[in-house]
């Protein structure tokens, strides 16, 4: 696995010293992120939270990256929520602008890497253009295999569950034999295996309506580091405590 990571980082930094730590066979096989902390990364350093969302699109893309580069199958990163619209119009303006530069300058990123693009959530309140570019990636990168990248855009877990609801009873779904498998396939997820870690930054302790159904038995992972701050050192102590733990399902 360490031959992915060439001309990633030096064999004498800590970040490869940690990645030999890492047991390739233990891989978890679907990783979610809520990426706290860019503004009060940014206040810290006395700059605005534009600079703040700026860096944290950059580790987003350093982190998309090196779970490609490890193997991970399914990355699924809490870009916009549905609250996220309370928030001053002037920085949803900035962070629409800067999610569509983003994607339109890693369009050929994606494709190198065979990522496929995929986005969950309620796009209609997203800019025009923007829900066209979102639209243009994933259909360009819609038969790359080697990691599927969801970003969750205007996204909330209780609309989730919701809307599975709504769409059932749209096609006459009969509720009395509804099983788990079934709503399962009526969620934004659908086509997605359900998050075997979940990791959030800044020190928060909350799951902020993020996949609420699909997390039943996902390893919980707090990290005090504020997203800016969590580079690939950090995702690879993430992915070494997931493997020291024991998951029983429920079983002894």
């Amino acid at each position: 696995m360490s031959d992915n990571f060439k001309g990633f980082f030096k064999k004498e930094s800590a970040e490869y010293a940690l990645l030999k730590e890492i047991d390739p066979k233990k891989l978890p096989l679907h990783v979610a992120i809520i990426m706290d902390g860019n503004g009060r990364w940014a206040l810290q350093r006395d700059l605005n939270r534009a600079k703040g969302h700026l860096r944290g699109a950059e580790i987003a893309r350093e982190i998309t990256e090196c779970a490609v580069r490890l193997g991970i199958k399914y990355l699924t990163l809490f870009t916009f929520s549905t609250e996220n619209w309370k928030r001053p119009r002037r920085e949803i303006h900035f962070l629409m602008k800067m999610l569509y530069d983003n994607l339109a300058a890693e369009k050929e990123t994606l494709g190198k890497n065979e990522v496929r693009l995929n986005v969950i959530g309620d796009p209609s309140e997203l800019p025009v253009r923007l829900r066209q570019k979102l639209l243009e990636i994933s259909e360009l990168t819609r038969n790359n295999r080697r990691m599927q990248l969801n970003l969750a855009l205007n996204y909330g877990g209780r609309m989730d569950i919701v809307t599975a609801v709504q769409r059932m009873a749209r096609e006459h779904i009969d509720l009395s034999k509804l099983d788990l498998e079934t709503f399962a396939r009526y969620l934004l997820t659908a086509g997605s295996p359900d998050p075997d870690l979940l990791i959030r930054t800044s020190g928060e302790f909350r799951i902020s309506n993020f996949l609420l159904f699909q997390i039943a038995y996902s390893e919980l992972y707090f990290s005090s580091t504020l997203w800016p701050d969590f580079k690939t050192g950090e995702f690879f102590k993430a992915i070494i405590e997931f493997q020291s733990r024991q998951r029983r399902y429920g079983n002894i």
